[in-house]
């Protein structure tokens, strides 16, 4: 079965995209792994997080609605977890879409929207019961 490996961003500003980063996907237990000033990932789990500085003068972060990745989602194991991200985005500065709440996608499904620096945006679930 095929399984997404890992999932590779661009950011305007290294510094403050690995911030954010460290922040929230450390709450998740994933490590910071490579280090340099062309490249930081995130391992641990799956999928990796690779965070590439930009390339060239275009530094406007992505809007929710064009072209590109609509919002990459996370299964966390509890609402616990939900409510971890949610507090490290808060405290680290970071942008929170949609506080931690319940939707109707799934029975318990319980979720937080964020979006980095750069604009990306994520959701965080936890899914008790498959959706349909």
């Amino acid at each position: 079965m095929p399984q997404l490996h890992h999932l590779a961003l661009t950011t305007a500003d290294l510094t403050t995209g690995a911030a954010f980063y460290d922040a929230v996907f450390g709450v998740l237990g994933y490590k910071s792994g490579y280090t340099s000033d062309e490249l930081r990932t995130w391992v641990g789990h799956s999928p990796e997080i690779l965070l590439y500085p930009v390339e060239g003068d275009d530094t406007a972060p992505h809007t929710h609605g064009r072209p590109g990745l609509q919002h990459a989602a996370m299964e966390v194991e509890n609402r616990a977890m939900v409510d971890a991200v949610h507090e490290a985005v808060v405290a680290g500065g970071g942008t929170v879409v949609h506080a931690p709440r319940e939707y109707d996608y799934a029975e318990g499904y319980y979720a937080v929207f964020v979006t980095d620096s750069d604009g990306n945006r994520w959701e965080f679930a936890h899914i008790p019961t498959p959706t349909q």
